[in-house]
């Protein structure tokens, strides 16, 4: 009789803990769809925050720039991960340039010089040769003629391809939050209205 007792507690203890599980990630507010083991409420000292890219797609230049203060005001609690994937029939290189300029420090410049260029000025940046005149002209060519070819450039392109895959990213931007919350960011309105909504997520996720 003892043993079935202490089978009915535990048992009742496992779907307590599962119910307080359950609960806690259903009140994590945003839009969004889980693609991986999502965190407990209010658990998390940092938030990861990866951002899918196409330095060639419109609304991505305007999440871009809708989002410059909130990467700033939230940049201790968030760590913020971009990664520029491609459609198909674009050439690597634009992407090739932004990790070598992020390993010297310089990647926020190039990827903002790879948006204007697209949207400012209206040039293919998924031409080899633009992606040249553009390491030139922000004086890192030396780097960029060094390093293109290099292991670690095709790696880190390769990896982006396996995490959208495993996401299942089928556009850009595509905002993952802590490798679970696929974010919907149709349903918050425009690139703005989703900057202004999704603290709210960051904030259920914080201690």
């Amino acid at each position: 009789m003892q043993k079935v007792i202490l089978k009915i507690s535990v048992m009742v203890f496992l779907i307590m803990i599962n119910f307080n599980t359950i609960f806690s990630k259903e009140s994590i507010r945003g839009n969004y769809s889980i693609v991986g083991e999502m965190p407990t409420k209010n658990s998390l000292k940092k938030v990861t925050y990866e951002e899918f890219i196409n330095f060639g797609c419109t609304h991505c230049n305007k999440l871009y720039k809708a989002s410059k203060d909130f990467r700033v005001k939230y940049s201790e609690i968030i760590e913020f991960v971009d990664i520029p994937i491609l459609f198909r029939g674009q050439n690597d290189a634009p992407l090739r340039l932004y990790f070598i300029a992020k390993k010297i420090g310089k990647g926020d410049l190039v990827k903002d010089e790879l948006f204007k260029a697209s949207f400012e000025h209206g040039v293919n940046v998924f031409d080899p040769g633009i992606v040249s005149f553009l390491a030139r002209s922000l004086g890192i060519y030396k780097e960029f003629k060094k390093e293109k070819q290099q292991g670690w450039v095709k790696k880190l392109i390769e990896n982006g391809k396996i995490k959208s895959d495993t996401y299942q990213i089928t556009g850009t931007p595509t905002v993952v939050i802590q490798q679970a919350m696929k974010m919907d960011i149709g349903r918050y309105g425009t690139m703005s209205d989703f900057i202004k909504k999704v603290p709210e997520t960051i904030e259920d996720l914080i201690q």
